[in-house]
């Protein structure tokens, strides 16, 4: 099978996952034996979507033991990879989990040298011409010459961002998918300068039209952990908006539900699904991987039990 999308996830994370049933600051805690695995936005994106059905190739700097570790997890799972090997080591996450409320303790990036830029600069470039999906997904390394990699020729590349630091020259060629959790639509607001009045009822349509108006971006997706699914579009220079409200479920672990719904999204765009059953699919499987300890264990039988009770749940917003 061709591997048609290349996932730049270029900072990922080895974690350490702590499920509790109770977490107090200020406290000592004998925490169970962690749960450990390679993660980052680009790695949970890429094997879930390996789990759909998929087929990515992932793009990552590596570095460390722990690099290694991430390395060698997804080479055994059979995930195409292209590791850019770095002197810093990989970051840690540690993740504890109690009563349904995530802490997360994250490293800092790692610091890239100017040659380790310009080994991820010629690789991209001898590897991406046989794909025609990009995703970036997460936040850059730091010292990342994100000038260099956005001014490489990306004619006849959909572009789907996961991302909010360092975009704005994605934003501005033109991307299929702009994907925010609401806190990062809000910055990226602030970025743009345009008010937020959130106490107005048309606080969506007058912002993210503004935001569509000024940035050729096809969708625009705002994800709110238990709010509303709200996807912005535009037909023929008109405005259009739809929402899905997913469904209530006991949270075991939410940490990679926005990566999750990436994959359910690439997925459903690959099938040439709707948009209603891409908005479907991406939400199922988002919730789907809450239900459970790390992504990649999410049941395929529930995100489809999750599609079909959702189809019905799609709201069109009207002026």
């Amino acid at each position: 099978m061709q591997n048609n999308t290349l996932i730049l996830g270029l900072n990922p994370a080895w974690q350490r996952l702590f499920i509790t049933e109770k977490f107090e600051l200020g406290q000592v805690h004998r925490l169970p034996k962690a749960v450990e695995f390679g993660s980052g936005k680009g790695v949970n994106c890429g094997r879930v979507l390996q789990l759909l059905g998929g087929n990515p190739m992932m793009m990552h700097f590596l570095g460390g033991s722990y690099g290694s570790c991430i390395f060698d997890e997804l080479s055994a799972s059979g995930i195409s990879q292209i590791p850019i090997w770095i002197q810093a080591p990989t970051r840690i996450c540690t993740t504890v989990v109690s009563d349904g409320v995530t802490t997360e303790l994250i490293e800092p990036s790692p610091v890239l040298s100017s040659i380790e830029n310009e080994d991820f600069i010629q690789t991209f470039v001898e590897n991406w011409e046989d794909v025609n999906r990009i995703v970036v997904c997460g936040s850059f390394p730091s010292n990342f010459d994100s000038e260099a990699l956005l001014n490489t020729d990306l004619v006849n590349k959909r572009l789907f961002v996961d991302a909010i630091n360092d975009i704005d020259k994605w934003l501005e060629k033109g991307v299929e998918l702009l994907k925010l959790n609401a806190n990062e639509y809000f910055k990226l607001l602030q970025h743009m300068s345009i008010p937020q009045v959130t106490s107005s009822p048309q606080f969506w349509k007058i912002t993210a039209s503004t935001v569509l108006e000024r940035l050729p971006i096809h969708y625009l997706v705002v994800t709110d952990e238990d709010g509303p699914v709200r996807v912005f579009f535009m037909v023929e220079g008109k405005f259009q908006f739809i929402q899905l409200q997913p469904p209530s479920i006991k949270v075991v672990n939410s940490i990679g539900a926005g990566d999750s719904f990436l994959a359910g999204w690439l997925r459903a765009d690959a099938l040439d699904f709707s948009l209603e059953e891409t908005i479907c699919k991406a939400t199922a499987v988002a919730v789907a991987r809450c239900e459970v300890e790390r992504p990649w264990n999410l049941k395929l039988e529930r995100v489809h039990q999750l599609e079909k009770e959702l189809l019905s749940a799609i709201e069109r917003i009207s002026d």
